[in-house]
């Protein structure tokens, strides 16, 4: 997927950084990638803000079911994964 901008001053390359570190130290790390995403969404407001570039995509789905089954399925739990900033 080469094909993904980087426009906001190489945030991909951080992502990565962060994400390879995550698969080293963190045992769940898909749990920890369930918890990160429905962070994110919670700070957005909803689960779909994640995915609203291209919501009928085979990525969204998958991101959209990891991402529900962590908050519930009309984002009866974002709330609780809001930052407190």
């Amino acid at each position: 997927m080469n094909d993904v901008p980087d426009t906001a001053g190489g945030y991909t390359a951080r992502a990565r950084a962060a994400i390879a570190a995550a698969v080293r130290e963190q045992h769940d790390f898909g749990g920890w990638l369930a918890y990160v995403l429905a962070s994110v969404a919670a700070d957005l407001g909803s689960t779909e803000a994640l995915t609203a570039g291209r919501p009928g995509s085979w990525e969204a789905d998958l991101v959209r079911q990891l991402v529900k089954g962590t908050v519930g399925w009309d984002d009866d739990y974002l709330a609780g994964y809001r930052s407190h900033r």
